[in-house]
């Protein structure tokens, strides 16, 4: 059973939307499904306009009122245009809008997070910035750009969305590493990110593994844990795209995810839980157990 909230005008949206948003799509389900939901056996899937800057707002006011549902989704890209994204709902494609689908299955599922960075030792702090347009002025009191380019060891005219992906910044919430990635250089040396960056914000330089194979190795853990996939919907950002074609490693990365049945997007960001992440490959693990789901 499925039920889908379409949020337009989100532009506009405010936080205090999100807790009655969400509760209005569990009734839509309930209604639908004929039980009650939150049992266990429904997952919450978002879509959002991936240059709406509305993706932190949204995705955290959303999982407050999902309560125990567990949520993950992404947000639409253009490939590297950054002009126009769009969600489509109900045969029309939409910009400035979000969707939510509320899934009840019971089939076995686990909604994940994965990426294949760890934190070195080069850290560095946000002294300029511009929450509202994701933009960051200032690292270690030195313009953003070069500031950043020092300490991945290169010259700013070398920066590109292939660097941004091979030399991505981590952040440290709640006891865990989160990645904050740059979307472009500015004319004017500030630094465009794909989500909000306050100032006083410490951040750590990251280095990543391979890619590919860390990609084999999460889905068999995966297997090995949860059973063979009837299908895994998943969210691969963009960067992480990059990554593949820069290492000529698609070919690779396609075996695995068709091994694994993977359905998905590339895309903007990613939403996980109360989080929007980036570089990042989120989903839900299918399985047909019917069995209580964890």
């Amino acid at each position: 059973s499925i039920a889908t909230l379409f949020i337009d005008r989100l532009s506009d949206f405010k936080i205090d939307q999100g807790h009655r948003l969400a509760n209005q799509a569990v009734a839509d389900l309930e209604k639908t499904a004929g039980m009650p939901v939150n049992d266990g056996k429904t997952f919450a899937m978002l879509l959002a306009d991936g240059l709406s800057r509305q993706e932190e707002t949204l995705v955290s006011s959303l999982a407050s009122g999902l309560g125990a549902i567990p949520l993950f989704g992404g947000s639409a890209g253009d490939g590297l245009d950054f002009k126009h994204t769009f969600i489509l709902h109900e045969g029309r494609f939409h910009e400035n809008a979000a969707l939510l689908a509320l899934v009840r299955t019971d089939c076995a599922f686990n909604v994940f997070k994965l990426d294949h960075f760890e934190p070195t030792e080069r850290k560095m702090v946000v002294t300029g910035a511009d929450p509202d347009r994701r933009l960051v002025t200032e690292i270690n009191a030195e313009p953003a750009a070069p500031e950043y380019a020092k300490m991945v060891g290169l010259d700013t005219r070398q920066l590109s969305p292939f660097v941004f992906a091979a030399y991505p910044v981590v952040v440290r919430v709640g006891g865990e590493y989160h990645v904050r990635s740059i979307q472009k250089v500015e004319e004017d040396g500030s630094l465009q990110f794909y989500c909000a960056i306050d100032e006083g914000l410490v951040m750590t330089v990251a280095r990543g593994r391979k890619l590919a194979d860390h990609l084999d190795e999460s889905f068999r853990s995966m297997c090995d844990t949860w059973g063979t996939p009837m299908v895994i919907i998943g969210f691969d950002c963009i960067l992480r795209r990059l990554e593949v074609e820069q290492h000529q490693q698609n070919r690779v990365v396609s075996e695995i995810m068709r091994r694994n049945r993977v359905l998905g997007f590339c895309t903007y960001g990613e939403q996980y839980k109360s989080m929007h992440v980036n570089q990042t490959f989120t989903g839900v693990f299918i399985n047909d157990t019917r069995s209580k789901m964890r």
